[in-house]
């Protein structure tokens, strides 16, 4: 095989190493051979053409760090500027919280030592400064709280804790609230007592599910407030869910951290020192879980919290649903808007029968949907008077779907023609409030016992 001329195999050098400074390649150079001037002029003019475009391509990744490198210091400006601006609105908020019950307690104790002042007025005044007294401890305690959350100083106490048991403390706590404020708060439990037995720390749960309970309620002027859970075999969601002012998606993220505040003007007016939601998150975080909002400015919002489920006794739980696989228990459906009323229906249905597994409605079409999510169902207890389906529309369109499903209308109604209309819609029988046991087991006796065991 002949051997290429010297200049041919330098041209192809140079061609060679043209392609990979296309290629990007700009550490190549090309050799002087000393053999052909023209060539070799060429080969160093290449080389000086390679070093200008390296040098160029240095400057501009060198160009391209710095602008990052600015852009990440501006993004640390706004941060820190954000942050000083939290902070003084805090401070501010800070003083104003301290000073009002400061203001309360020192100008009542004054008005204690009046002479003229009757024991009905004393009472009174002492009640306002106890008040006032417990208010700025609360805030104490908030600010000591982040303190200890911040350094790391608080340990998990985690007990035996019966959800459905800690979750109606909740609501006697803030039904009272509700009544004040006229917003109707309601209860959705997922699993039965029995199964509802689980390990956290008590105290902790309850600082978060009664900081977002306190927001809903602070926040909502109109609708209704409803808080529960739903869970699986390995996570336990709490949520709370309110009709009030809701949040800016913009706002969502940002909630979260310490001295933020959706509206400082709102703020303002409704009080707080916006470590609230801040808090939770960190305890949150202690229990395993997280926090996240689903909300729509002007149409409410939806607080959810995630733990881990560790439930003393297991028991197989439905994913969709929340509900207990109860094999061979009796399924009753109870819609019914007032909590007190539930709780005194589900302590009579276990008195008379244990093996019944209650599921709760507390309106119409949601009564409907949990027939067809449950189904089948043994029987359905359906109050009248229900919020947005009322109970006979709900009877009838169960009845349509399921017209053998037994349903029983409950009502403080007495009159025939109420009891008439219930009929009309479909419903197996009508029993009367207050709800006596003795009636209670008929209709448990006529429907459910003699159909199971035929």
């Amino acid at each position: 095989m002949l051997e290429k001329e010297p200049d041919i195999k330098r041209i192809e050098e140079l061609i060679d190493a043209l392609m990979k400074v296309a290629r990007g390649d700009y550490s190549i150079q090309v050799p002087l051979s000393g053999e052909n001037d023209h060539l070799d002029a060429l080969a160093m003019g290449f080389n000086l053409m390679v070093d200008d475009i390296g040098s160029s391509k240095k400057i501009e990744k060198e160009n391209e760090k710095i602008k990052r490198l600015n852009k990440q210091l501006e993004e640390a400006k706004k941060a820190a500027e954000e942050s000083n601006r939290l902070k003084s609105i805090f401070i501010s908020n800070l003083s104003h919280e301290i000073r009002t019950p400061m203001n309360g307690i020192i100008g009542f104790a004054n008005l204690l030592n009046e002479d003229d002042i009757s024991t009905e007025t004393r009472k009174n005044y002492t009640q306002i400064i106890v008040n006032s007294s417990n208010q700025l401890l609360r805030i104490i305690d908030d600010i000591l709280e982040i303190s200890r959350l911040e350094t790391k100083q608080v340990k998990l106490d985690e007990q035996v804790v019966n959800i459905n048991d800690f979750m109606f403390e909740l609501f006697n706590i803030f039904n009272l609230k509700s009544k004040e404020s006229k917003i109707p708060i309601y209860l959705k439990r997922a699993l039965p007592d029995e199964y509802s037995n689980a390990y956290t720390d008590r105290l902790k749960l309850s600082k978060i599910l009664c900081n977002l309970l306190e927001n809903a309620l602070k926040f909502t002027n109109s609708g209704h407030i409803e808080f529960g859970y739903v869970c699986n075999d390995v996570e336990i969601e709490f949520y709370v869910k309110d009709t009030g002012i809701g949040i800016n998606k913009e706002k969502q993220k940002s909630i979260f951290g310490r001295f933020s505040q959706v509206d400082s003007a709102l703020s303002k007016k409704s009080g707080g020192l916006g470590l609230g939601l801040a808090i939770a998150s960190e305890n949150a975080a202690l229990l395993g879980g997280k926090i996240r909002v689903i909300s729509e400015e002007g149409s409410g919002s939806t607080f959810y919290l995630s733990v881990p489920f560790k439930q003393v006794d297991k028991q197989i739980v439905d994913n969709k649903t929340g509900t207990a696989e109860l094999n061979n228990k009796f399924k009753i459906i109870i819609a019914e808007d007032e909590e007190v009323n539930l709780l005194y229906l589900e302590t009579l249905l276990k008195k008379i029968n244990r093996n019944i597994h209650i599921i709760q409605a507390s309106n119409g079409e949601e009564a409907i949907d949990l027939c067809k999510r449950n189904y089948p169902v043994d029987l359905v207890l359906m109050d009248v008077k229900l919020p947005v389906l009322n109970g006979l529309e709900a009877t009838r369109k169960i009845k349509q779907i399921y017209p053998d499903l037994p349903v029983i209308a409950q009502s403080a109604y007495t009159s025939a023609h109420e009891i008439e209309n219930a009929k009309q819609a479909g419903a197996n029988g009508y029993i009367t409030k207050p709800i006596v046991k003795e009636k209670l087991f008929e209709v448990l006796e006529k429907y459910i016992y003699v159909k199971n065991n035929d």
